[in-house]
Order: structure tokens, then sequence, then C-alpha cells
């Protein structure tokens, strides 16, 4: 009788181990199909003009939105939007640049787009004609500090410059970032230059920014810095002196150029304009709790050219995708849900995100953390900022990519947001969930933040093919971790 028991459990144990190894062996071709070629199919769809730049609130990304949507459907992953659909509403006003000139009053020199200037993509309409320019270093009021650009200069009726960014010393650069910190954003600044009376802002730095609120009577538009040395230069400066000196002495510099310009910009604003989030799921064992995998669908549309925005962030949307669809080939069925959240508005202040949180699909106290696509098309190795505090989802991300991916990897210590949010995954943090940034390193390729050069061929598709398939291969081990993530 146990010559047979024996038998029988000997028998078992390798049916458990042939099954075990079949599938081992369906996850790894699954593994394999996961490829750059298809990875670029979806960014190259993505960086289509029909989809203009993808701007939250217009219809071009509303068209784009339910192309991701049907991608999900096909793939046969479940709706996890607004009844029962993979859309997740939201209000996001929106503006539509029509025109923008700039003209300098005297020699009547006529400053040339895109060459001189960016328009601004949320300025109101408004003519401006014959204006002082007045140099304000980086548009901060910041009494308990003893700082104020505005201090002993009347601004009103005229166009001010500002800087980005803030007044800091490169060798104090953390301290002082943390004191000016909620200043530093344009979205301070703009309206502070209102309060005190300008009639414009030119922003030096053409830098295409989205995420700036429109107000009535905020005029502004994005100039290249080699403008305002030539504007400045009447009065004996240079844009550099006087960005050194008031780093150095820690005191504003702020005058009248002497210059006059003339500004008119034309632009249709739309309040009640709408957007969404595009958002899926894969059923866990336990449906209450949750991983949210995110990356924001959206970029900055068109200010005269088109921004295709390929490494921001059609890279994270694509390699996405790629994970949601290996996932559901493969028959796995997760501890946790796999939510896959495809955010909107992340460059208009990040409102998809901030959506979600206020309106999720699945308890924020059982969702065990966050993980933030974003920009991840261009480098040769591969980094997940912030794991390095959660051990367990460290030791499995690490152990993935030294069997099977053989990059350069490194994690970093977890930091809480605690301010000014510049991702989604920020939001979250600050809610007390913890977010963790899947990031490339040693970029190969120029990088074109915000600007129209950021396309499909500046990215280095095997790098994304190696973080799609680490996370196709860590996601299942890191929803097995019970609860949520706690820092060590």
């Amino acid at each position: 009788m146990r010559y047979w028991i024996l038998i029988l459990l000997v028998g078992w144990c390798c049916s458990v181990k042939a099954q075990h190894e079949k599938m081992s062996k369906e996850i790894m071709d699954v593994f394999h199909s996961i490829s750059s070629d298809e990875i670029m199919e979806y960014v190259h769809e993505l960086c289509k003009e029909e989809y203009n730049g993808r701007l939250a609130g217009t219809g071009e990304y509303m068209k784009c939105a339910f192309w991701c949507a049907e991608q999900l459907c096909d793939f046969g992953l479940e709706p996890a939007g607004d009844d029962g659909s993979y859309l997740q509403h939201f209000r996001m006003p929106t503006t539509s640049l029509i025109d923008c000139r700039l003209k300098k009053v005297g020699n009547e020199q006529e400053y040339v787009f895109p060459r001189d200037f960016y328009p601004g993509m949320n300025s109101d309409s408004g003519k401006v004609e014959n204006a002082e320019v007045v140099y304000a270093g980086y548009g901060i009021t910041a009494p308990e500090y003893g700082y104020d650009d505005y201090e002993g200069i009347d601004v009103k009726g005229k166009i001010v410059i500002i800087e980005r960014g803030i007044p800091y010393r490169d060798k104090d650069e953390k301290k002082r970032f943390d004191l000016y910190m909620r200043y530093a954003s344009e979205s301070y600044k703009l309206p502070q230059a209102l309060k005190k009376g300008a009639a414009a802002v030119l922003l030096v730095g053409k830098l295409a920014h989205t995420g700036i609120a429109f107000s009535k009577g905020m005029i502004y538009t994005h100039v290249d810095p080699s403008m305002v040395d030539e504007l400045v230069a009447k009065a004996g400066y240079t844009r550099d002196g006087l960005k050194k000196q008031i780093s150095e002495k820690q005191k504003p510099c702020s005058f009248n150029t002497g210059c006059r310009l003339n500004m008119d910009v034309v632009t249709r604003h739309y309040p009640y304009a709408t957007t969404c989030n595009v958002i899926g799921v894969i059923k866990g064992v336990d449906t209450t709790s949750s991983i949210v995998l995110g990356a924001h669908l959206d970029h900055l549309g068109n200010n005269g050219l088109m921004f295709p925005g390929a490494l921001d962030n059609a890279s994270g949307v694509a390699l996405q995708l790629a994970v949601a669809k290996a996932l559901v080939a493969s028959g796995i069925k997760p501890e946790k849900n796999i939510v896959f959240a495809f955010f909107g508005a992340e460059e208009r202040g990040i409102k998809g995100a901030i959506h979600y949180l206020n309106h999720p699909t699945f308890p924020l106290d059982k969702t065990m953390c966050m993980l933030n696509i974003d920009m991840v098309g261009n480098g040769n190795g591969l980094s997940v900022w912030g794991a390095e505090s959660f051990p367990a989802v460290a030791k499995i991300f690490a152990q993935v990519n030294d069997r099977w991916l053989h990059r350069e990897f490194e994690v970093t210590p977890y930091e809480r947001a605690v301010s000014y949010s510049q991702a989604d995954g920020d939001e979250f943090s600050k809610r007390g969930i913890p977010a963790l940034y899947i990031a490339t390193t040693e970029e190969l390729k120029p990088m074109y933040y915000h600007d129209p050069r950021d396309r499909a061929e500046t990215l280095t598709p095997e790098i994304m093919e190696d973080a799609a398939r680490m996370l196709f291969l860590a996601l299942p081990e890191i929803v097995k971790i019970k609860g949520v993530l706690r820092e060590k």
C-alpha cells in the first residue's frame, strides 16, 4: 500500500513540476514577444499629426484617448473609467492660439516666431502698444526671505521680463531651492505680475508650457534669451551678468530697460472644455487591493508648431500598452488588481492624476503604490527612483534585470513630494501612496524637452523594450507583497 502511495506522490510531484515548467515557458514566450518594433508602432501612432500634439482639452486629444481605450479593449483589460467605460472625464478649460506678434518701437524691428519667441499657450487676447519694458528678475515677492523683485520699480501698464526658476547660488542650490520652491512656478509669477499691474509678461526661455492657468487680462509669451540680451543691453547689462549678480548678492536687480515694445496676442478661450483619463484594469485575486501604473497621455499641442512629444510621453504610454498586452496574454492572475492609468492634463498641472485621486476607481487606502512611467525612451541603463527605500521591491526589479536583461541598473531613495508637483506620481505621494518612478539612464541621443524636435527618431527603442520586459516580469511578483508599501 505504501509503495503505491509513494508512486502516486512521485507522479503528482512530476505533474506539478511539468505544469510549472510549461507555465514558465509560456510566460517566457510572452516575455520574448515584447518587441521594440511594436512599442515604436505605438509611439508613431501617438505622434501622428491628426492628434496635433495631444493637448488635453482638445478634440485631437480625445481622438487619441479613444484610440488608447480601443487598445485596452482589444488586449482584454476590463474598463475602469466612468459608467463602465475606459474613460474618466473631467473639466479642462483650454485656449486656442490664433496669432502673436512682437515689435520693437523705434526701429520697428519685428521679432520672428519661432526663432525669437513661443506664444503663451494660455495667454489672454490683448494688444499692448508702445509699452516700456522692465526687467524684473525672477518676478518673486518673498517678504519672509527679505526678497522682492518688484521693490523700487513701477510696472503698471508695462511689459515685464521675468526669468524662469529661482535665484540661488550653485553652492547652496538645495537649500535655496527648498526656500523658494513655492515661488518657482510660472503659475505664481504670472498672476503676481498681473497683480502688480503689468500689461504683459515676457517669460525668458523658449519652453512651451501649458500648465499655466488661463487668467483674464494675463498676456504673455516665451522669449529667447538672445532677445532679452538685446533689450537689457541699452541699460548696460547682459542677461548672464544680471543672473550672476542676483545669485551672488541674493538681492534683486530690477530696472527699466529703456526699450519699448508693441505686443499683440489673439487667442480664443474655451472655459467649459473637458478631457479624460483612460483607465483599464487586470483584476487580481484580491479585487479590493491594487497597484497603479501611470503614464500621462497628453502633451503640449500646437502653438504654431506641433509638439509630437515622443519622449514626453509617447514613450511611457507605448511602454505601458506593451506591458498591459503582455500581462493579459500571459494568463497570469495577479494577487492584486493591476490598474493601467493613462492620465490626461499632466502638462496642464497634473490635473488628470488629481482627478483620479479625488474620484478613485479602487480604494486609495488599499493602493499599495504607484509606478510612474514618464520619459523612458532614451538611454542605456534602467533605474527605479525611490525603490531603495522599499527593499522587497528593489530586490524584485534587480533580480529580473540580473537574470534576463543585464542592463546597468540602479535604485534611489524615496523622497516624498511635499509641495510643487512635477509628475503624476508626486500627487500620489502627497496622498501617502508611495510613488516609484521607472526611468532610463545614460542618454544616448540628444533630449529635446518640450521641443518640437521631440520626435520618434530621437528615441532608443531597445531600452524601451527592456523596460517593458522588466515590468512584465516584476509586476506579478510585486503585487504578492502583503498590504501597502512601507518605507524601511
